[in-house]
């Protein structure tokens, strides 16, 4: 097994178990984003020493999540300020 198919495999089971453990405390969507993010930054550097195109790709799989915390963090705000649940 090649060490970014460990990696693939590592972040499906660490995101697995993640998601049964969220979901048993009816947790937002943001917490499911934020905790997505630390995982995958975590992982990809344990194995940062991958060749430079996977880590590419898991590098644009974190800037996705970053802007959709990102997102969810303004929709949050959003909510604050005007007083009016958005999601």
């Amino acid at each position: 097994m090649k060490v970014y198919d460990r990696l693939l495999v590592c972040l499906a089971l660490v995101f697995a178990l993640t998601t049964v453990l969220i979901s048993t405390s009816n947790q937002g969507l943001d917490v499911y984003f934020s905790v997505y993010l630390f995982e995958c930054l975590a992982l990809t550097l344990l194995f940062s020493h991958l060749n430079p195109s996977a880590r590419a790709g898991l590098n644009r799989v974190s800037y996705v999540l970053a802007i959709g915390l990102l997102c969810l963090v303004a929709l949050r705000v959003t909510e604050v300020v005007t007083g009016v649940e958005i999601i």
